[in-house]
């Protein structure tokens, strides 16, 4: 009977870790609301919101081992439909939308990025066992927040998401902070801390002044944690090259 009440509640779990997963398409929804609304300020919470979601229902799948306790749920694609629509496809009618780059590239860059992703999702051999990613990973719901922060002109954010598409076909390789064992838990405490600061810089880049005298400490934790993250990459991947 205990046998029987303890494997329920793993049952229970695994399918409540599933409808945290699920519930990033929701904001997906929101999002694209707020986006036909022109209201750019809930456009990017539901992002972030949804991009939190990402960063921890990953963790908490394999800490409930969702693929023994809900066999007939397929958490990697329920993952990736969330994912393509919420990294590629929302950044991409926001790029459109509200005019982060020339009028002229309103439409052919978003294609193209769509395009370049839509490949990428599907290419079965686009991260490999140690979970390097196979050219620039498809993160465009945090290139279109950086930008929104960074407050660049238009030709600049052009030149930026030209370059990120051309490292998409280049075979570079990227590791996964998130899935890299040895430091998995601690990469995803500061994932969650870069989110959190990205939302209160975004907010305040979106003319609603929280920070006043504290911007300039929240830019420095900002660029502090981004250098952390690109750091790590770089010295996985010397670290790979060496072994």
């Amino acid at each position: 009977m205990k046998k029987n009440l303890s494997l329920d509640i793993n049952v229970i779990k695994a399918y409540l870790v599933h409808l945290l997963t699920g519930t990033g398409i929701l904001m997906s929804f929101f999002s694209i609301i707020s986006i036909l609304n022109e209201d750019k300020l809930l456009t990017f919470v539901f992002l972030v919101i949804a991009l939190f979601i990402d960063v921890i229902d990953g963790n908490l799948a394999r800490k409930f081992n969702v693929k023994k306790f809900c066999p007939n749920v397929d958490g990697v694609m329920l993952d990736s439909i969330v994912d393509y629509i919420n990294y590629v496809f929302i950044p991409c009618i926001i790029i459109y939308k509200f005019n982060y780059v020339p009028e002229q590239f309103e439409i052919i860059l978003p294609i193209l990025i769509l395009s370049v992703s839509l490949f990428s999702f599907s290419y079965l051999k686009i991260m490999t066992e140690n979970y390097l990613y196979i050219g620039f990973p498809s993160i465009w719901n945090v290139i279109i927040i950086y930008l929104s922060i960074l407050d660049l002109n238009d030709w600049n954010n052009l030149f930026i998401l030209v370059i990120l598409i051309l490292l998409k076909i280049i075979p570079i390789k990227v590791i996964h902070p998130m899935r890299y064992k040895n430091h998995k838990r601690k990469n995803s405490i500061i994932a969650i801390g870069l989110i959190f600061v990205s939302l209160i810089l975004l907010l305040n880049s979106l003319s609603i002044n929280i920070l006043n005298n504290f911007k300039l400490i929240f830019e420095i934790i900002w660029y502090v944690l981004n250098a952390y993250f690109i750091t790590f990459v770089m010295w996985i991947n010397l670290n790979l090259k060496k072994n």
